[in-house]
């Protein structure tokens, strides 16, 4: 049975380029080798696309085709539509067999040069020969932010390799030990160089370290500071007294006056997080009025009389 190229992209006849192209793109990553690798049912599903896009993302092409269906490529040797058959500037001599339609892929979406593969015409991916910096992502807890850290890193990159036919890319495993300074914010990045992916030339690229702070139980930042929400007992707020306020080091133990209320804050300064330059920010105790859900008899009774005196004195 003749191929419907148009069929194969899930196109209808009259689409126009801007259609065909965008239906190849989708079709092409869905099936291109590096997506389901050792899956010969995908590549060969790749081929068909990349070949049904070579001639109907051609204009000539697709008039010979639209012509002359299966056989346009005789009715092109016969003086149809010139002797060869151009991709993208490239000529591949009006015919597909041999090809290797990875390279279409490629040169489609990040350009390319020619270079010979296997008997038929591929193209090398000018972005994978160059080095490429690499990013990878680092969870610290707020205690390693505020002492400072080290982490050992195992990951893969693709290397460029020059071949026989051409430049191929190749999985690498990297580890490198990474020292992360006390302070650090989150969302900064730390460059270890030469570090990345290689390329065609034997350089590297870098390896940049993202930071990103996990949430803590305890604390939250304020600013650049850090608040932590401290229960205190309804007597010791009301009467004033001494209470336990948590820090990421230790605990400390500081004076409220008479009357506190709930919800609010006492800073102790220098005792928040370690900053980069040097120092710590400032803590923020917050304070939470908590009240017994259950009395003694004892309680109860002076709780009644003490509510008594407070109405007379009202």
């Amino acid at each position: 049975m003749a191929k419907d190229y148009y069929q194969t992209l899930g196109v209808n006849r009259g689409a126009d380029a801007k259609d065909i192209k965008s239906a190849y793109r989708r079709l092409a990553r869905k099936y291109h080798p590096d997506v389901n690798p050792n899956d010969k049912a995908a590549e060969a599903k790749f081929k068909e696309v990349s070949e049904a896009y070579e001639v109907l993302g051609d204009e000539e092409k697709r008039k010979m085709y639209d012509q002359f269906g299966a056989n346009w490529e005789q009715a092109q040797h016969f003086g149809g539509a010139g002797g060869g058959a151009d991709f993208g500037g490239f000529n591949f001599g009006g015919n597909a067999e041999g090809m290797d339609f990875g390279s279409i892929f490629e040169h489609l979406f990040s350009g390319g040069v020619s270079s010979n593969r296997r008997g038929g015409t591929r193209f090398e991916h000018v972005e994978a020969q160059q080095p490429r910096d690499v990013e990878k992502i680092v969870e610290l807890t707020l205690e390693e932010v505020d002492k400072g850290t080290k982490r050992t890193l195992t990951y893969q990159t693709m290397d460029a390799q020059r071949t026989r036919d051409g430049v191929s890319t190749v999985p690498s495993t990297k580890k490198v030990d990474v020292t992360i300074p006390a302070g650090i914010q989150d969302g900064k990045k730390l460059r270890v160089p030469g570090k990345g992916a290689s390329g065609a030339n034997g350089r590297a690229g870098d390896l940049y370290v993202v930071i990103k702070h996990q949430p803590h139980q305890q604390f939250k930042f304020s600013n650049d500071n850090l608040e932590v929400d401290v229960p205190v007992p309804y007597t010791t707020a009301a009467l004033g007294g001494e209470i336990k306020v948590p820090t990421l080091r230790s605990t400390l133990t500081m004076k409220i006056p008479a009357g506190t209320q709930s919800g609010q804050t006492f800073r102790l300064g220098n005792q928040g997080i370690t900053k980069m330059s040097g120092g710590r920010t400032d803590l923020y105790a917050k304070i939470k009025i908590t009240v017994p859900k259950t009395l003694s008899e004892q309680e109860t009774k002076l709780l009644t009389e003490l509510a008594k005196l407070q109405k007379v004195a009202s």
